[in-house]
Parts: C-alpha cells; structure tokens; sequence
C-alpha cells in the first residue's frame, strides 16, 4: 500500500497515537487511495490519497461545515495530497442498496443530512463552488445553462444515441416552460458529489464524505442526482421515507434529473474510464448501461415532467 508510510508520517505531524493496524478499503471512488487505521489508543482514522492532484488542506471546508451542523467527519490533519479525516461509523448507502437492506428509518436518516445541508441558503440565481477557504459565486440563469447543456450533449447523442435526439426540441419546450420555476428556485450548499459510496449510513447519524468542491445550486439538482446513482444501482426508486425527514421533493427535480443523465452521458467521463482497473470499469459501465436504459425511454421521462 503506497500510502501507508504517509499516514504514519501524517498521524505524528496530527500528534496522534501511533497506527496499530490498517486496511485499504474499496469502493469508495475511481480516483484515491484509502486507508482505515486503528491507532494504539483505539481511535479509528481514515486517510485520503489522491498522489497525482495537489490540494489545499481544506480546513475551513471543514470548520464551515462543522460551524453549520452538516453531518461530515472532522478533520485531523494532512498534507495538500492527503487527508486524515475521524472514521465514520456505517455503511455505504450503495452497499445498502445494491443488497436491498436500506430501511424506512435509513433512509430518514438520509433524508435528515441532506436536509441539514440544503439547510445552508444562498440568494436565488447565484451559483458557484467552495473551494480552498473560498466561495466563488456568480450570477447565473439555469435557463440558459440547460439549454446550453442539452446543445452541447447533442452532437454526442447524434452519434451514440440517436433515439433521444428527436426529443431534445421538447425537452428545450419544457425548460422555456419552466423557466420562472427555475430562476426562482431556492439555491444551497450541495455536497455535488453523491455517489452513494460518499454516503455513510450509521447506527445514530448518516454522514457526507469526500468533500471535493461543494457546490451552490438548485438542491432540485442533487436530489436528483441521488435519484440517478439510486437507480443506477439497481433501478430502484428514493423512497418516500426520505422525503418525510427531508421535506417535498424539490420541483425541478425530474427536469434536473433528466438533463442531469444527459449532460453525464456526454460528458466525456466514461471515455476517460476505459483504463480503469477491471473492477473500477465494471461499475463505470454498469452506469453507463443503465444511463443509456434510462434516456432510451425519454418520452415518457418527458411526459411526467
């Protein structure tokens, strides 16, 4: 494991009891190395290494977080490659999923983070992202960003899926329609990375890991996107348990939902996944397989908007 001579390094840096044992684990993502270690004192910690992007430490990321309740890990230490966060009790909201065990109270609980962090408002129309101790804003329209979007994906939809392609000039229809709803949708802080493997459901709390770039947006668009990895799983649906904890499902949500699938289609994601290690590209394409079910049926996606 390339990683745990640093987290040795980093655990004294932290002034932490020496590492006793420690695993790699799995699952988690495409892009980092992870070490679970148990300290001599008993204390669980996790490292996150990315050796190939250097990263600010993201201290006020996390004292942000901690300041506004958003259930999260505490920082302990690291470097700008790697972080030491506390370990976090649970399991992922994907493997709980993919083996059918996620019960009505699980999904209150997930309901109850997402709703804390959505919690976190900003005025309408701006969007932009946290990163390194800064919120970066802009005035934005989600009109025209979807509508730019949906242009964009669709030279790759043309050569890759053309049976959505006739649907595009309705779906344009249908932002115009909405247009009022989505400029004057609430914005708040979003996780913007919601696989389900960052999503750690425990025996008193779920808690968000892999704080990349939190983002500020439309919440409609990560309901969404937790809508999407949900499906992706095993074609299922965000049950309603969730929305008693977290409230009404946002309205532009289905719209969100289905640009959302769009967008990461064409994106270029899956292109740059074909060298992954054969376990990382069997998850990859079992997505991509599933977005493509999904837009595959787009009319009738388009008819329950």
């Amino acid at each position: 494991m390339p990683g745990t001579e640093l987290l040795h390094q980093l655990v004294a840096d932290a002034g932490l009891a020496p590492v006793r044992s420690c695993t790699a684990l799995s699952g988690h993502g495409f892009d980092h190395e992870i070490l679970r270690a148990t300290l001599v004192d008993g204390r669980e910690i996790v490292l996150r290494h990315r050796p190939d992007v250097a990263r600010p430490l993201p201290i006020e990321l996390a004292r942000f977080l901690a300041a506004h309740d958003v259930p999260a890990p505490a920082l302990l230490g690291g470097n700008d490659r790697a972080t030491l966060y506390e370990f976090v009790p649970g399991e992922m909201l994907s493997a709980l999923v993919a083996e059918q065990r996620m019960t009505d109270d699980n999904w209150r609980s997930v309901g109850t983070t997402f709703r804390r962090l959505h919690d976190i408002r900003f005025p309408a129309g701006l969007t932009g992202v946290l990163r390194d101790g800064r919120l970066e804003l802009a005035i934005a329209d989600p009109v025209r960003a979807l509508h730019e979007l949906l242009v964009g994906s669709e030279p790759w939809l043309q050569a890759n899926l053309p049976i959505a392609v006739p649907h595009l000039a309705q779906l344009h229809e249908a932002i115009d329609a909405r247009a009022g709803q989505l400029r004057e949708a609430p914005t708040a802080l979003l996780h913007w990375d919601v696989n389900p493997a960052n999503v750690i459901v425990g025996p008193e709390r779920t808690a968000l890991i892999d704080w990349g770039d939190p983002w500020v947006g439309d919440p409609a668009q990560e309901i969404a996107a937790l809508e999407e990895h949900v499906y992706l799983i095993n074609g299922s649906d965000v049950p309603a348990a969730f929305f008693e904890t977290y409230g009404p499902r946002p309205a532009n949500t289905a719209l969100h939902r289905l640009t959302g699938a769009i967008g990461w289609l064409s994106s270029g994601d899956f292109e740059e996944w074909e060298d992954l290690a054969p376990e990382l590209k069997v998850k990859a394409d079992r997505w991509q397989a599933g977005l493509v079910t999904y837009l595959s049926a787009v009319a009738d996606h388009l008819h329950r908007l």
